[in-house]
């Protein structure tokens, strides 16, 4: 898994877990279908931003799919078996974990952190997510918390789901998700996470950032997204 390669064990997979999958449900689909303009010509690979593209003072991250593909597996395995309040939520949570997965399997990947390991993540995906439905999944469970096993080590996490304003002109949502994790012996973790979707031309386009510590730069995250996602518009 990317991120743990640091010494800081459990708390780096909780963290890369918060990048990663944090936040609502949604159901993804074939793009076979779809109104307004065709998908783009451009490779997929092409369509995600370059190293030059991502926010100013990140470097380019290592980041094979089949490990990121394996991450989101593995977390989906610990969201099964672990305890949901409400209870309603844990299932919304596993399904998100499977559709990560999903979406993660026919998708271009880019990925890039400043030095203080604040880290951004774009995936362009040929499946189109269902948006109002994660939507409605993130209203009914803007607040849950989850006791699960980490590398062996309990660990309980409330996690808050902030709406942000959708891009313009674009079938688009965002989310602040804010987590606070505590191991037994140490002090409570918070970190949050920006993330957000659009579908556009058949395809979705995901962008995502957290910091390792401290809040990401909010104002960066969303001058990312908008650039992720107008790269696909705009492209060929």
């Amino acid at each position: 898994m990317l991120l743990r390669v640091t010494t800081k064990g459990v708390w780096i997979s909780v963290v890369t877990c918060a990048v990663l999958v944090t936040a609502g449900c949604g159901k993804s689909t074939d793009s076979k279908a779809v109104s307004g303009a065709p998908q783009p010509s451009t490779p997929r690979d092409q369509l995600v931003l370059t190293a030059a593209e991502f926010p100013a003072g990140t470097k380019p991250l290592d980041l094979p799919p089949d490990k990121l593909r394996s991450s989101v597996t593995d977390l989906g395995d610990i969201m099964a078996n672990s305890t949901v309040t409400p209870p309603e939520c844990r299932g919304p949570q596993v399904d998100l974990a499977a559709l990560t997965n999903d979406l993660l399997g026919d998708s271009a990947i880019a990925a890039a952190a400043t030095a203080d390991m604040d880290v951004y993540i774009e995936f362009v995906s040929a499946k189109t997510l269902d948006l109002n439905l994660m939507m409605d999944t993130n209203t009914k469970c803007a607040h849950l918390t989850s006791t699960s096993t980490v590398d062996g080590k309990q660990v309980n996490t409330t996690v808050d789901m902030e709406k942000l304003p959708a891009l313009n002109g674009v079938d688009s949502v965002a989310y602040r998700a804010t987590s606070t994790s505590v191991l037994p012996g140490a002090a409570p973790m918070t970190r949050t996470a920006f993330q957000g979707w659009a579908t556009l031309r058949g395809l979705t386009v995901t962008a995502r950032s957290a910091a390792l510590s401290g809040v990401p730069d909010q104002t960066a995250f969303e001058k990312f997204f908008t650039a992720a996602v107008e790269k696909v518009r705009t492209a060929k």
